[in-house]
């Protein structure tokens, strides 16, 4: 097995046995025994990732500020807010990952910055 390989699997398992994803996995458990509210959450997931994504739509504003009212409603539940705090704490996980790998490795991406 190659270096890289040992050291990707070695960083998995440090993800299982860390807090962050130990938390999220027992909040997504009791939000699945809510099959409702899972879908609910879901849903509200999906509209954010797509308001996210049309960054060039005029009426962005609008959708974010409607999706920021939802959301405000939607987490005075606080499973849904447990659940997205949890969610939010493995994605800044991944960010953190993401970002200590693109700065310590030397990858030409000058295109992307002109």
């Amino acid at each position: 097995m190659s270096q890289i390989n040992e050291a990707l699997e070695g960083l998995i398992q440090a993800i299982w046995e860390g807090e962050e994803y130990k938390r999220y996995q027992e909040i997504r458990a009791k939000v699945h025994e809510q099959p409702e509210l899972e879908q609910r959450i879901h849903a509200f997931r999906k509209k954010n990732y797509e308001v996210q994504n049309r960054a060039n739509e005029r009426a962005l504003y609008d959708q974010v500020d409607g999706l920021e009212r939802e959301g405000i409603e939607f987490r005075k539940n606080p499973l849904v807010n447990e659940y997205l705090n949890a969610e939010l704490g493995i994605c800044r996980l991944f960010q953190r990952i993401n970002w200590e790998l693109v700065q310590n490795i030397d990858f030409d991406l000058g295109f992307v910055i002109d």
